[in-house]
């Protein structure tokens, strides 16, 4: 039996996985995005879930995890060990030269590091692990659909269209540098693309020698292993090209039908006399660019067979008496360390100075999943993140930008002290197209806020009535005042009027909720149940049921994220064009000792075209414990001295954390710890607001939020539009 989740319950234990947009699998859990709306037509898009989801499952049927490096191919001559072999007596000649002469460089691998696991031996024969596992996945994913579609003849045509279809979204070959572009032509090749295939002219032999050596693992016999050694000779070839972009015309088309095919004796001789020959001169082409990965093929998914096989081990480790591998070797963080420092698999920002830091995350996070207990529990929809009970001590900052914060038990009736560690980073810069887009599509709606905006201003001096003195004497009160003299009333002094001198003085916070959750498809909210087919088959049905609970399968369409970040874009032109002081930033996380504060823009910065980049990567991310966040922004709130203090959180769902929710009372925690950290705002005289996107939020909100304001959208594509009318409402 294969058990279901959704990517974003993968994304948020942060172990490796960041994209809660594609289907993937550790080995044991098929993780699927919930939304297949690529087509127009709904049967076209449960077919491509039916692809997407059977890719997944042959991952884990036919041994893409089960790679063991001493194990033999079916197909090629083995070349693994004796590779490993000359790759020690390499390794070791070039230490040696460098003991003599620290001028020289070499790229020959180190394979003599401690490995924790096969395939974490396999790419240490590699010096460019990434192009490495690129090509390893490229021709890992070719066998799994030629078996697929033999073995599965039902879903040959399915797997033809979703083919076919997904050659429209793939870059331009003759646009791309050398080593990236033969890699496209394997996708290509992979994906059934035999006629008019670009190819440089120049390597039209290499090329055909790459489609003999891929067509040897598209048989319905071949393994995981077959895979491995066709990426030995496939990278032989291709890291010897510069990864230089060609002129066009040094660009040709070519057919990649397979007329006959090499035996073994030939392939292994013509790839000698390849690999020994130099390469083409193409004249001066500039320096090689470091290798880029080419985009995924969507429906494919996410594929890390290096960390599926930690995992799965570290998991093995925990049931066993003996913490060991099969060969005995202990699993020591260290080996860890290097291990995840080494893997092309994860996504680590060694510029910002965040490399150890994170590691260090992924290492604690990893232990922590290899102990957790199989959930077995959970059948159906969409599943909460595992809770494991938080026991342990108070935290200490070790580090800058880093702060504590309690968090209330309702349980105990009181705090747990400096139980919470909030790190606060500055968001990450990507471009401004997003900035400007949203100005452009949304330019008449940002126009008319702008305007209602600047006619809510207060005027520099106002006409303040009934005072006992001013500047003059107000009419009307002194005829209210006659009139009650003539009355037998006691008249009022107050008949004179005077211009105050006023001032807008406010700050706000917005708090955006960056949890894998908002990686949804705002199409899915507006869709009407019973305008889906579902499955008649009861375990169908629980597969499609689960499959619509994630995050979207393309980014073709907009997300929840993407509509918080339109709406922020234009409340800042409204905002800048009153003069409040406005703060913007996201948060995330996961578990306590990890919650994310990012900064896109502070409350003290100024608006400059780095916000707008900033901006630009806002994105889903792991799990919503939302006390600590809203703490910290609290916090910068409660140093400014604006008369008027607004905390806006946006948000599409309950709080939500590792040990901080789960069915049954503990799910009450997150929301009363959350309940808590609003009544300490409005203490320091900060009004709070909450805005959800969660139409089943008033089970919660009215908890959470009490008689402090709330509101739940019930089309999230209003969002833009409703933001600014809320903040008028709040702070004219």
């Amino acid at each position: 039996d294969i058990e279901i989740g959704n990517s974003a319950e993968l994304v948020a234990k942060n172990i490796g996985w960041v994209s809660a947009n594609y289907a993937t699998t550790e080995g044991n859990v098929v993780y699927l995005p919930h939304i297949s709306d690529y087509y127009d037509n709904k049967d076209l898009n449960f077919g491509l879930f039916k692809v997407i989801s059977t890719h997944q499952v042959a991952r884990i049927e036919f041994g893409s995890f089960e790679f063991d490096f001493e194990q033999e191919s079916s197909n090629f001559i083995d070349s693994r060990l004796q590779r490993e072999t000359e790759a020690i007596e390499q390794h070791k000649s070039h230490v040696e030269i460098d003991l003599v002469d620290e001028s020289q460089e070499t790229s020959a691998p180190n394979v003599e590091k401690s490995h924790v696991t096969d395939m974490g031996r396999y790419f240490n024969l590699f010096p460019n692990r990434k192009l490495a596992l690129d090509l390893f996945t490229v021709v890992e994913d070719g066998r799994l659909d030629y078996v697929i579609r033999n073995k599965y003849p039902g879903l040959a045509g399915l797997y033809k269209r979703v083919q076919q279809d997904s050659m429209e979204d793939r870059p331009d070959i003759e646009e791309m540098p050398l080593q990236e572009a033969m890699v496209e032509f394997l996708v290509r090749f992979s994906l059934q693309q035999f006629q008019g295939l670009p190819c440089p002219t120049a390597y039209i032999e290499e090329a055909k020698l790459l489609l003999q050596i891929f067509n040897k693992v598209l048989t319905e016999d071949t393994t995981v292993e077959d895979s491995a050694e066709a990426t030995l000779r496939i990278y032989d070839l291709i890291a010897d090209f510069p990864n230089t972009e060609l002129p066009e015309e040094d660009w040709s088309e070519i057919d990649t039908e397979i007329e006959e095919e090499m035996s073994n004796e030939e392939m292994e001789n013509l790839l000698q006399q390849m690999t020994a020959n130099s390469s083409p001169d193409f004249g001066d082409l500039g320096e090689s660019q470091d290798y880029e990965s080419p985009p995924q093929v969507d429906f494919r998914g996410d594929f890390k067979p290096e960390l599926s096989q930690l995992l799965e081990k570290m998991k093995l480790n925990q049931t066993d008496s003996q913490s060991s591998m099969g060969e005995g070797i202990e699993i020591t963080e260290e080996m860890l360390q290097q291990m995840l420092a080494d893997s092309a698999e994860l996504e680590l920002d060694a510029e910002s100075g965040q490399f150890d830091e994170e590691l260090s995350n992924f290492i604690q996070n990893l232990m922590k999943e290899s102990q957790a207990p199989q959930n077995d529990q959970q059948k159906e929809g969409y599943a909460p993140i595992p809770h494991q009970d938080d026991e342990g001590e108070s935290l200490t900052v070790q580090e800058e930008k880093s702060y504590v914060y309690d968090e209330w038990d309702f349980r105990a009736v009181d705090y747990r002290p400096r139980w919470c560690l909030v790190k606060e980073k500055p968001m990450t810069e990507g471009d401004t197209e997003f900035y400007q887009q949203t100005v452009s599509d949304y330019r008449q709606l940002m126009n008319q806020i702008k305007r209602q905006f600047e006619m809510l201003m207060p005027e520099v001096y106002r006409k303040i009535k009934h005072l006992p003195d001013g500047d003059d004497f107000d009419l009307d009160a002194v005829i209210e005042s006659i009139i009650d003299k003539w009355a037998g009333e006691s008249p009022s002094d107050k008949v004179h009027w005077r211009r105050n001198k006023i001032e807008r003085d406010v700050s706000v916070a917005f708090l955006l909720d960056m949890s894998a959750s908002t990686a949804e498809a705002i199409d899915e909210s507006r869709k009407n149940p019973d305008d889906w087919d579902a499955p008649d088959d009861p375990v169908e049905y629980m597969v499609w049921l689960r499959a619509r609970r994630g995050a979207e399968n393309k980014r073709s369409y907009k997300r929840i994220i993407d509509l918080e970040k339109e709406s922020i874009v234009l409340l800042i032109n409204a905002l800048e064009t009153i003069g409040d002081r406005y703060g913007i930033y996201g948060f995330s996380g996961y578990g306590r000792e990890n919650v994310e504060y990012y900064v896109i823009k502070d409350l003290e910065e100024q608006f400059n075209e780095r916000i707008k980049r900033r901006i630009d990567k806002v994105s889903p991310l792991h799990a919503t414990r939302m006390g600590p966040a809203i703490r910290h922004a609290v916090s910068k709130l409660a140093k400014q001295d604006s008369r008027t203090k607004v905390l806006f959180l946006i948000s599409d769902g309950r709080p939500q954390d590792r040990g901080y929710s789960r069915e049954g009372v503990e799910k009450e925690y997150a929301v009363h710890d959350t309940r808590m950290a609003l009544i300490e705002a409005r203490h320091k005289g900060i009004t709070p607001f909450c805005l959800t996107v969660d139409k089943s939020g008033h089970d919660y909100l009215k908890t959470m939020c009490q008689d402090m304001g709330y509101e739940i959208l019930d089309d999230i594509s209003s969002l833009p539009t409703r933001l600014p009318t809320l903040y008028r409402k709040l702070t004219f």
